[in-house]
C-alpha cells in the first residue's frame, strides 16, 4: 500500500464520521494520546498491517508507534485549522470502505460455503483429465508463412532430416524463441492444433502435414512419449482449495452484480 494510501486511512480514523454506516469500532487498550487523540493497539495493528507488516517484533512496533505519533500529532493541527480533505482524498476514502466491505463480504460467503472434500477431489480429477497421462519430447520450427513451411517439410523425410533442418534453423535465427528441442512438454502447455495430433502419434514421427497456431505454421518432430504420474493429492490440495475459492468467489461476485441491476449512463 502506498503512503499516500495509508495517510488516508489515518485521515479516516481522525476525520471520518460514516454517517452510511453507524458500526463503531471495537474497544480496544490505549497505548498511546496524543493531544486529544487516542492510539488504540488495534490501530497501531492497523499501521504495521497497512505497511505490510503482519509480524512485528519490539523494535519494529515501537518505531511504527514512533511514526504513527508524529502522524497523528500532525494531523491534530490539521483538525485544529479545520482543515479539509479533497475531494479525491474523500472519494479514495470512500472506495477503501467498498473495497473493505467487498471483502468482508467474500469472506462471509465462503465461510458459509466451505469446499468439500468431494469438490476437492472432483477438481484434482478434472485436473489430472485434462494434463493427460502422458508427456511428449517434441522438436518444433516455427515459419510465418505456412507456404514456405509447406515446402520445407516437403523436403523432409527422415529423421536426420529433420535434425539437418532444425540446426540450420537456429543458427538462421537465433533470436526466435520456443523452437527446436522443446524437451519433455503436457498437452496443456500446448496450442489446440497440437493437442489434437500429439496423442495419434507414435515416437521417432515426423508430422507430414504443417501445424498452425496463433504464433504460425510448424514443422513438429516427436522424439519420445512417456507415462505422466499426477501429484498425489496432498501436495496439490492447497492450490486446488485456493483454485475453488477463486471459483466461488467469481460465482457470487456475478450474482451480486445481476441482482444489482447495473444500469451504466452513457
Amino acid at each position: 500500500m502506498t503512503k499516500n494510501l495509508i495517510l488516508l486511512l489515518l485521515a479516516l480514523t481522525l476525520f471520518a464520521c460514516d454517517k452510511q454506516n453507524n458500526s463503531k469500532l471495537p474497544d480496544s487498550p490505549a497505548v498511546a494520546i496524543v493531544g486529544d487523540s487516542v492510539i488504540t493497539a488495534d490501530l497501531l495493528k492497523a499501521y504495521l498491517l497497512a505497511n505490510g507488516i503482519k509480524k512485528a517484533d519490539n523494535s519494529t512496533t515501537k518505531q511504527a508507534m514512533e511514526n504513527l505519533i508524529n502522524e497523528v500529532a500532525v494531523a491534530n493541527i490539521a483538525r485544529k485549522n479545520n482543515l479539509t480533505l479533497t475531494a479525491d482524498q474523500l472519494n479514495t476514502i470512500e472506495y477503501l470502505k467498498i473495497r473493505a466491505l467487498a471483502d468482508a463480504a467474500k469472506k462471509d460467503y465462503l465461510s458459509k460455503n466451505q469446499i468439500t472434500e468431494a469438490e476437492i477431489n472432483e477438481e484434482y480429477k478434472s485436473g489430472a483429465k485434462q494434463s493427460g497421462n502422458k508427456e511428449y519430447h517434441l522438436h518444433l520450427l516455427m515459419y510465418q508463412d505456412e507456404v514456405q513451411a509447406i515446402k520445407e517439410l516437403e523436403k523432409l523425410q527422415t529423421k536426420e532430416d529433420y535434425l539437418a533442418l532444425e540446426s540450420s534453423f537456429k543458427k538462421t535465427n537465433p533470436n526466435i524463441r520456443g523452437v527446436g528441442d522443446l524437451g519433455w512438454v503436457k498437452l496443456p502447455q500446448l496450442p489446440k492444433s497440437f493437442r489434437d495430433v500429439l496423442p495419434q502419434l507414435k515416437p521417432q514421427t515426423l508430422y507430414k502435414k504443417v501445424l498452425n497456431s496463433k504464433y504460425g505454421a510448424h514443422i513438429i518432430y516427436l522424439e519420445d512419449t512417456r507415462d505422466l504420474l499426477p501429484p498425489k493429492l496432498e501436495d496439490v490440495r492447497q492450490g486446488i482449495v485456493k483454485t475453488l475459492e477463486a471459483k466461488k468467489v467469481s460465482k457470487f461476485t456475478q450474482l451480486a452484480k445481476a441482482k444489482a441491476h447495473v444500469k451504466i449512463k452513457e
